[in-house]
């Protein structure tokens, strides 16, 4: 592997590290070369470690999660209910994804206790299960890309969908100044070929791209002040645009 591979100190008592499974066949979101290691209880509850140099590390986002602060800095939290939680960190260049659909057995605040107990495989790893998880505490957001405003007096952003999500996730525009935005996508993103989009918050616009190749534009002139979501026809892509004086 082109990185070192860490293991957690720390994982409940019931889940057994001597019959973890590891594969280095794997590949992360933009086809790098990726570790899975898999802990595994005598009941069959699984929690999975993934490791991966990503490729485009703003690009490559965790869809439809939160940031939160862990012990490397800023991470990001998915939970959907009670069937699956993940959490994601980036430990130097190296990210890392742990996650599990057994949250009755490992909650997400264990998920980041084993994130934040990563390190180097030695003979000095300690297995600990007294650990005590603390409260996932959320990050705040990074201030929005301010769209520039080109020589001819419009706001142009290029709008990128990928599996992750959207690229620019963030951005701000001006008041009563023209904007253009051109939407494309990069690699299969299902529903994320149709982004519906708030030029008008009461009256949202649709853009829909036919092909992985397709392109569309959208020119609009923002009117009112705020913050506004922008999303796919499913919801699972989410945005934010914010409309400034």
């Amino acid at each position: 592997m082109p990185f070192q591979i860490m293991i957690p100190a720390y994982l409940p008592k019931d889940f057994e590290r001597a019959t973890m499974s590891i594969k280095l066949d794997k590949a992360g979101p933009g086809g790098e070369p990726m570790v899975e290691l898999a802990y595994v209880t005598k009941d069959g509850a699984t929690v999975t470690v993934e490791e991966w140099v990503p490729v485009n590390p703003k690009l490559e986002v965790l869809a439809a999660s939160r940031p939160i602060e862990t012990k490397w800095g800023r991470g990001w939290l998915l939970k959907q209910g009670d069937l699956l939680a993940a959490v994601w960190t980036d430990v130097g260049p190296t990210r890392v994804s742990v996650f599990t659909t057994d949250l009755d057995v490992l909650s997400a605040e264990g998920l980041l206790a084993v994130a934040e107990t990563l390190g180097p495989a030695s003979n000095k790893q300690v297995f600990s299960f007294e650990a005590k998880p603390r409260k996932i505490k959320a990050m705040a957001p990074p201030k929005p890309f301010v769209v520039p405003v080109s020589k001819d007096g419009v706001q142009e952003l290029t709008l990128v969908v990928t599996p992750g999500g959207y690229s620019p996730l963030r951005f701000a525009v001006k008041k009563d100044v023209p904007v253009r935005i051109l939407f494309r996508q990069l690699g299969e993103v299902g529903c994320g070929n149709e982004l519906i989009f708030p030029s008008d918050p009461a009256n949202p616009q649709s853009l829909q791209l036919e092909s992985a190749s397709d392109q569309k534009v959208l020119k609009y002139t923002p009117k009112t002040v705020g913050t506004f979501e922008f999303h796919c026809s499913h919801l699972m892509y989410r945005g934010l645009v914010t409309v400034t004086q």
